[in-house]
């Protein structure tokens, strides 16, 4: 697969529904107020999955999540959204039949908001839908963040197809959503989010680099599945009903080719594909998704072929313009590309992914300040990408502007306060442009958060003996010798250090350690020998340079083994 390779979803036209709602929606905001009320982590030592509070009863409340998540004989503990925790009991996990849902109960005496739920048989597409979770994370963000983005529907199918599946959307979504909710612009939840794309394909996200992100279509359950599975076990949601009327232009092939997609049969996805194309040549999305296929089976000519159609057929859709533009990348047309990546932030203003490769392509091209003002223009629509900064801080780097790479590695540390890659870095420049004493503290910070780094410790020890702060150079050295006690460069630096300070113990001390490591190497002897002699052990000295002169003997240099043997004599050796 291309490295800059992204299969990523898109707005477009398709089976037209007629509700009986309302025609008014929320704000994105206002719905993220209600996804963060209703969802829940669902979570157990190893892995981290989402579920959506859909009723209370008895004794506590209902979720609803994906079946995946609860699937394996684990512990499970459910956070809600509160932060409260509470335990599952496994006995009371409930799969449901025919489709990759699962109900939990939880015992609690906390007023908890359910989420209201609209049953509709199918979605319009081009539909503006959200979802919300909880991602999975790494060592650097140890604490989930919930997270929660904005897409269109792709497709909607009007029968659900292999695991109760029926619903594609285009939004950016995490390892760890599986089980959370799918709003729609009233904040009701229209479908369960199951699954990304293949996990092999996952890259790093432009959302948060400490996260993976899946690339490609979504697929949920729609409302019109989960509700009577879950009303046949007694659990009483909120529903309201929409009676809908439905055109269908190609949403089932479409959704029956993202599950073939998913599941790895290209050749099955792509002869749902063409059916659908045969049947409507004028539907973009059949294009665009085909164009994702044949990337998978690595056709590259017909994956641009599809990407152009896609286009000439929907000129505001902006991930076939992304799409095109990667490939044009991989063909080093870097001017195609950029155009493409620039056409993408036109049609979609909050398309983090162009700003990145936009701002990669000037790079490749020497274009210095046009890549800084891309990823400026990133960090505007995503205040908290840590990856833009990062990348910038690279850029100025490149243009001398140390004082603007310390900002960038600053905001990245305000934004995700456990990030060492970030205060090793500003320590760097720190040090760079004079200011000592801040990269001691990004160093010390670095070893707060890290207590085993021994880069931390070199560096700062570095600075010490710089400084000639024997003792606090020695201390860190020591720490890593500590962590490692096999580590040369430690053993090495004292050594320097106990010279300068004329501490003989010291030297031999340092030796023993070189010596320990370094068996073969005859000057370490001869190096502990005289400083052997400057503590007055007689014995010891001659101990060592007899088998120092032993090892340059069995290397064949005569040299050393005539001076060292004239230093024996003159002990009486």
């Amino acid at each position: 697969m291309d490295k800059y390779w992204q299969l990523l979803g898109l707005p477009i036209a398709g089976i037209i529904l007629a509700a009986n709602a309302p025609a008014w929606g929320l704000s994105a905001s206002q719905v993220a107020q209600v996804a963060k009320a209703v969802t829940v982590e669902i979570k157990t030592p190893n892995s981290v999955g989402s579920g959506v509070l859909v009723a209370k009863n008895s004794q506590g409340y209902t979720v609803l999540t994906a079946a995946h998540v609860v699937r394996d004989e684990q512990q499970y503990q459910l956070v809600a959204p509160d932060g409260r925790k509470y335990g599952i009991d496994r006995s009371k996990i409930k799969i449901l039949p025919g489709a990759d849902l699962a109900l939990v109960s939880f015992v609690s005496t906390q007023a908890y908001r359910t989420v209201k739920v609209r049953q509709a048989n199918a979605i319009a597409e081009g539909s503006t839908v959200y979802v919300g979770g909880f991602p999975l994370t790494t060592q650097t963000i140890s604490k989930p963040l919930f997270n929660f983005t904005e897409g269109r529907v792709t497709a909607s199918s009007k029968q659900p197809l292999q695991n109760g599946y029926g619903l594609v959307y285009t939004n950016l979504t995490l390892p760890g959503m599986s089980g959370g909710s799918v709003l729609n612009d009233r904040g009701e939840l229209i479908a369960i989010h199951g699954r990304g794309d293949v996990e092999k394909s996952t890259t790093a996200s432009t959302l948060n680099p400490n996260v993976r992100v899946k690339t490609g279509f979504n697929l949920g359950i729609l409302a019109s599945v989960f509700v009577p599975l879950a009303t046949q076990t007694g659990v009483k949601m909120e529903v309201a009903t929409a009676n809908n009327k439905t055109i269908d232009l190609g949403g089932d092939a479409l959704v029956s080719a993202t599950v073939k997609l998913q599941s790895g049969d290209y050749q099955g996805a792509l002869a749902e594909l063409n059916r659908a194309i045969a049947a409507n040549p004028k539907k973009a999305a059949a294009y665009y998704m085909r164009s994702n296929v044949h990337q998978m089976l690595g056709d590259r000519p017909q994956v641009l072929a599809d990407l152009n159609k896609a286009i000439e057929l929907d000129t505001k859709n902006a991930s076939a313009y992304y799409l095109r533009g990667n490939i044009l990348y991989a063909n080093q047309d870097y001017k195609g590309a950029a155009a493409d990546f620039d056409r993408t932030i036109a049609i979609d203003p909050k398309y983090t992914q162009a700003y990145l490769l936009r701002a990669i392509t000037a790079q490749v091209q020497g274009d210095l300040p046009g890549a800084q003002a891309a990823y400026t223009k990133m960090i505007a629509a995503d205040p908290q990408n840590t990856l833009a900064y990062n990348n910038r801080a690279g850029v100025r780097v490149q243009l001398n502007n140390f004082p603007g790479a310390i900002e960038d590695f600053s905001e990245v540390i305000k934004i995700a306060p456990e990030t060492t890659s970030a205060y090793d870095s500003r320590a760097n420049f720190r040090k760079a442009t004079g200011d000592i004493a801040g990269a001691i503290a990004d160093y010390t910070k670095i070893i707060q958060i890290s207590p085993n780094n021994l880069r931390a410790y070199s560096y700062r020890a570095a600075i010490y003996q710089e400084r000639k702060e024997w003792t606090l150079a020695l201390k860190d050295y020591a720490s890593m010798l500590k962590i490692n006690p096999n580590e040369t460069e430690a053993y090495s630096e004292q050594l320097k250090i106990y010279r300068q300070l004329k501490d003989f113990r010291g030297v031999v001390n340092a030796l023993d350690g070189l010596v320990r490591l370094n068996p073969n190497q005859g000057y370490y002897l001869a190096d502990r020998a005289e400083a052997k002699l400057e503590l007055k052990d007689r014995a010891g000295a001659i101990a060592d340079y007899r088998k120092s002169i032993e090892l340059y003997r069995q290397q064949g240099d005569t040299s050393q083994v005539e001076r060292l043997t004239q230093e024996l004599r003159k002990l009486g050796g």
